[in-house]
């Protein structure tokens, strides 16, 4: 049976990399992504209601939670995004609360909890197919490092950057520099204020 999906997030960063990270599980036919609280309520008219809905709590009121969760019937599987302090009254509304530095295997945990689900165990931890090399590239290039300076700080070619950067990408199954930036902070690979 096809599942969905609707992160709602206004940080691009968290957004993306919640995207590629739940991509990466490989459980929903469609995820959808909205940036703030308009998007969100089009998207929830627009589309047949989502099997799961993580939002931000700044981006939904305590009155839309009650509704959204009434309309479904309890069908509707919600889940918190936070990375600030909220009321404890206001978290309760969710199935799940989804903090950013929580970790991969934490998340994937929630997201298979809403769906009722059980991970499935895998034989290496995607942090451990990484050679050492590729986790220096990694640390730089989340760190917004271009290809040059990457090659002028390691000591070795832009090509060869480039070629790590492909075998990265490969590996993780993730695609963007947002997408890596919150895989290595979950992965506690750099800290938050590494980025900043």
């Amino acid at each position: 049976m096809a599942k969905s999906i609707i992160i709602a997030e206004s940080s691009e960063i968290i957004r993306k990399g919640l995207f590629f990270l739940i991509e990466s599980f490989d459980l929903f036919d469609s995820i959808k992504e909205v940036a703030c609280a308009k998007a969100l309520d089009d998207a929830m008219e627009r589309y047949q209601q989502p099997d799961v809905l993580l939002v931000n709590p700044a981006l939904i009121s305590r009155e839309k939670l009650e509704n959204l969760r009434e309309n479904s019937a309890g069908s509707l599987r919600m889940a918190a995004i936070i990375y600030s302090l909220y009321d404890e009254e206001l978290l309760v509304l969710f199935d799940e609360v989804i903090s950013v530095g929580d970790k991969r295997r934490k998340i994937e945990k929630k997201i298979y909890a809403l769906l009722d689900q059980t991970p499935e165990r895998k034989e290496n931890k995607p942090e451990e197919t990484l050679s050492a090399r590729e986790m220096d590239v990694l640390k730089l290039l989340v760190k917004g490092l271009s290809n040059k300076e990457i090659s002028d700080k390691l000591f070795i070619s832009p090509h060869t950057v480039i070629s790590h950067r492909k075998k990265i990408t490969q590996k993780l199954n993730i695609k963007s520099v947002a997408g890596l930036t919150v895989y290595a902070i979950i992965n506690e690979i750099i800290t938050l204020d590494d980025v900043q």
